[in-house]
């Protein structure tokens, strides 16, 4: 028995198919290749702009005498809440920290009250460094335990000598 093979004629199927994934890819490549352009014009025109840095705040050195006498105050007041309630050793170190850190950052313009213990130690202020470290333990541990009264004294003293 004879046996013939016949083959079908290479485009004798529906080249619909075919052209409809061609125009898919060339879609699809066009596609990456303006997204690739797009993000590149963004980086240059964004590099291209000039930075406007803000203008830094001059510092205007306060009338000392009245700072101190302010702050002396506010020392005073912490003392008096202190001695309403002498257990309360925490919020008085907490608040002679807060009010020396302030003074100096309103007497000198560095921003010390936003500073740790190892960044004060880094300036030129020993005494303030001496202090806070001071204020470290009552202020930290889990019992504060410190001379509240001495440290007031200490503070009103660096405030009262600040020049």
């Amino acid at each position: 028995m004879p046996t013939t093979v016949n083959f079908r004629r290479l485009f004798d199927f529906s080249q619909l198919p075919i052209i409809i994934t061609a125009a898919f890819l060339a879609a699809l490549t066009v596609a990456i290749v303006l997204y690739i352009l797009y993000n590149l014009v963004k980086d240059i025109q964004k590099k291209e702009k000039p930075v406007e840095e803000a203008p830094k705040p001059v510092f205007v050195k306060p009338d000392l005498s009245k700072l101190k006498a302010e702050y002396i105050d506010k020392l005073n007041k912490i003392e008096i809440k202190y001695n309403e309630d002498t257990t309360k050793i925490r919020p008085a170190y907490e608040g002679m920290s807060k009010v020396v850190r302030e003074f100096v950052y309103k007497a000198t313009g560095t921003e010390v009250d936003k500073f740790t213990l190892a960044e004060i130690s880094r300036t030129e202020f020993a005494g303030l460094t001496k202090l806070v470290g001071e204020y470290y333990q009552p202020e930290f541990d889990k019992i504060s335990e410190g001379d509240v009264k001495a440290s007031l004294e200490k503070t009103r003293r660096l405030v009262a000598e600040w020049n």
